[in-house]
């Protein structure tokens, strides 16, 4: 037994996986980069300029190629993760904010390398933080260095798997000559990807030329690509679910396409933030409930691809300052991870992932375990039927003294309360300032294995190199 939110009939997933074949066949995706145009136009699609057609047998046969299993490695092994999840989904932090809650101020101010660093640190510690999407932005570098540089100071002070951003095809490749130093060469990154990038088209239906080409450099090299498309109903989709719905798997799909005309072994993670539009303002209003039936509508039509997914991301970004906003975060979080997607981007974020917070990384992370009490899965056999015990205590009796219960009730009742905690330490104060203290004492305590000094002098150089180019210092 598992709790799963679905929000889709099984006709209905049919109609929407028809509908999108429909929109890449007769519609078509504009495509800024005329080298991808080419690649494209030898294996099937139909281009007229920058509009490329794919004709169903083309996306048909890219779904035959889905790999429907993808390692996301960790810089140790210990680390590693296997998607689709066994387990609950895999949570990692939000990213790219450029700004940064001041852990000591309180007040927000432009993110830096030093932030990411601590942002890294802390998440190492975090067991319940299971792979790391670098939170903010290193502001303090030069905007074209900024994904490359934050890869690299991820990759130094954390162990587990990292996904980072990725805009141009010059910083993918310089990302894969980093990561690969790390990995142990190309080869061996290839096998073991210890970072996945996320490169996303535009809504609707656009594949601008820095970002596909990007795609397709990080699939010549193995490396999980995680298209995050953001659809929003009213603006960039129809306002009607379904129409959201059909764009963003057809921007999805269309990825697939692209990545598999590169390299027919290109893992791919089925990723949307398909969410309705605040038609008053035009942002992204993730407070609405049709963004929760959205997540769990996408993560219906991963599986139906047999597609590892990243779509249904949990956090209402409400302050835990007290228990009854705590409590709605926990119901917010559980609700989202019913859907199963496999990987779940939301910890630590402010502000529709604009700003992050130290303090509400452990906080989300708490409300995290918590939240998994809703997520476990109960057997159905013998032993939890519980025939043997029914039959003995009987009408009118009780199972409080059975030796049943006292074998079963620690793994199948949750005896926990909100009061409880499971990473902040007991004692005097808020939520918010034993949170800050935690972050403080992890800061202080927690050391990441540093890696060999040869390793860190060669990233160097990669890096210096990779400055000249992209800078032309």
């Amino acid at each position: 037994m598992n709790l799963l939110l679905t929000f889709l009939a099984d006709d209905e997933i049919e109609r929407i996986h028809e509908a999108s074949l429909q929109v890449l066949e007769n519609t078509g995706i504009k495509v800024g980069s005329e080298k991808i145009c080419r690649l494209l136009q030898r294996h099937g699609a139909k281009v007229n300029g920058d509009n490329v057609k794919l004709p169903r047998e083309m996306v048909e046969e890219a779904l035959r190629k889905v790999c429907r299993q993808v390692l996301l490695a960790g810089r140790e092994a210990a680390f590693d993760l296997v998607v689709p999840a066994a387990k609950p989904p895999y949570n990692t932090t939000s990213g790219y904010a450029p700004f940064v809650k001041d852990l000591e101020t309180g007040r927000t101010r432009n993110s830096t390398g030093s932030d990411l660093r601590d942002f890294a640190v802390v998440s190492d510690f975090l067991e319940v933080v299971d792979f790391f999407w670098p939170i903010v932005l290193p502001t303090d570098e030069p905007p074209p260095m900024e994904e490359l540089c934050a890869l690299d100071i991820s990759l130094r002070y954390i162990r587990k798997h990292i996904q980072c951003s990725c805009a141009t095809e010059k910083t993918a490749r310089w990302q894969v000559r980093l990561a690969a130093a790390v990995a142990g060469g190309e080869d061996r990154l290839r096998k073991r990807p210890i970072f996945s990038a996320l490169v996303s088209p535009i809504s609707p239906l656009t594949f601008e030329k820095n970002a596909v080409e990007a795609m397709v450099a990080l699939a010549e090299a193995g490396i999980p690509v995680v298209p995050m498309t953001m659809s929003l109903s009213g603006t960039t989709a129809p306002a009607t679910l379904a129409g959201t719905l059909t764009m963003a798997n057809a921007e999805e799909l269309a990825t697939l396409v692209i990545l598999k005309c590169a390299n027919p072994d290109a893992p791919m993670i089925y990723s949307t933030d398909a969410a309705p539009a605040d038609l008053k303002t035009g942002v992204v209003n993730y407070f609405a409930p049709e963004y929760l039936l959205l997540g769990a509508a996408c993560a219906q039509m991963a599986r139906r691809y047999s597609m590892p997914s990243m779509v249904a991301h949990g956090s209402s970004e409400e302050l835990p300052y007290d228990l009854p906003s705590f409590e709605r975060n926990v119901l917010k979080v559980a609700v989202s991870q019913m859907t199963r997607t496999d990987l779940a981007s939301w910890l630590g974020s402010l502000e529709s992932a604009l700003n992050a917070s130290l303090v509400n990384l452990v906080g989300d992370a708490e409300a995290c375990v918590h939240a998994s009490a809703y997520l476990r899965r109960f057997e159905v056999n013998a032993e939890t039927l519980a025939l043997g015990p029914i039959h003995e205590v009987g009408p009118a009796g009780h199972f409080l003294a059975h030796k049943h219960t006292v074998q079963h009730f620690r793994k199948e009742l949750w005896i926990k309360s909100l009061q409880d905690r499971f990473i902040l330490d007991p004692g005097d104060g808020s939520f918010v300032e034993r949170s800050k203290q935690k972050v403080k004492e992890i800061l202080a305590r927690h050391e990441v294995p540093p890696l060999e000094g040869d390793l860190l002098k060669e990233m160097e150089a990669i890096m210096r190199r990779a400055r000249r180019d992209i800078l032309g210092e």
